[in-house]
C-alpha cells in the first residue's frame, strides 16, 4: 500500500471502495453468522420448552398430591387421642389371646 500523500485522487477513491466492500463482506458475514446462532437458539427452544413444561406440570401436580398426603396425616394425627393407643393395645392383647388358643404362639 503506498503513502496516502503519495496516492492520487483516483487511487484514493478505489483504495476507499475496496475497503468499504471488505468491511460489507465482513458485515454480511456477521450477519449471516448471528441468523444461524438464532436459529439454533429458536430450534433449541422448540426442542426443549415443551419437555420443560411438562417436567414443572409434573412437579405441581406432584406438589398437590403431597400437600393432599400431609393434610390427610394431619387430619389422622387430630383424631388420634389418647385413648386410642390404649384401645389399640387391647385390640392386639385380644388379637394375641385368640392366637394362643389355636395353639400359635407369638
Amino acid at each position: 500500500m503506498k503513502d496516502i500523500n503519495e496516492m492520487s485522487d483516483h487511487e484514493l477513491l478505489m483504495e476507499l471502495v475496496e475497503e468499504k466492500r471488505r468491511n460489507d463482506k465482513i458485515r454480511y458475514i456477521k450477519y449471516g453468522i448471528y441468523a444461524v446462532l438464532a436459529l439454533i437458539v429458536i430450534i433449541l427452544c422448540i426442542k426443549y420448552i415443551p419437555m420443560i413444561v411438562d417436567m414443572v406440570n409434573r412437579y405441581n401436580a406432584l406438589m398437590e398430591q403431597l400437600e393432599q398426603t400431609n393434610t390427610s396425616i394431619n387430619q389422622l394425627v387430630d383424631s388420634v387421642g389418647e385413648d386410642t393407643g390404649a384401645k389399640l393395645k387391647e385390640l392386639v392383647d385380644s388379637i394375641y389371646s385368640l392366637l394362643r388358643r389355636f395353639g400359635i404362639n407369638y
